[in-house]
């Protein structure tokens, strides 16, 4: 997935208005939960993960992920999705 300049912007920008993201992969594998930390230069982040018990965070994976959603907590929901061609 590529890491758009509006996805990028919308973590750097909102950190303290996150309440979840959730990441989903190929064959549905999903990882959701809090904001745990993220990195600026190279892009990076990494989330509490609620769905796992054997894994307490989880780094994105953005060449892996197909979609990315976060939600904010005013309850504005913001979904980016892997261009399928």
């Amino acid at each position: 997935m590529d890491i758009t300049s509006d996805l990028k912007d919308d973590i750097l920008n909102h950190t303290k208005s996150i309440e979840n993201i959730e990441v989903v992969y190929k064959k549905k594998n999903k990882y959701s939960g809090t904001l745990a930390r993220m990195q600026q230069t190279p892009f990076e982040i990494t989330i509490f993960d609620n769905n796992h018990t054997e894994e307490t965070e989880h780094t994105v994976d953005f060449d892996l992920a197909q979609e990315i959603t976060i939600k904010l907590f005013d309850g504005t929901i913001k979904t980016f999705k892997d261009v399928v061609l």
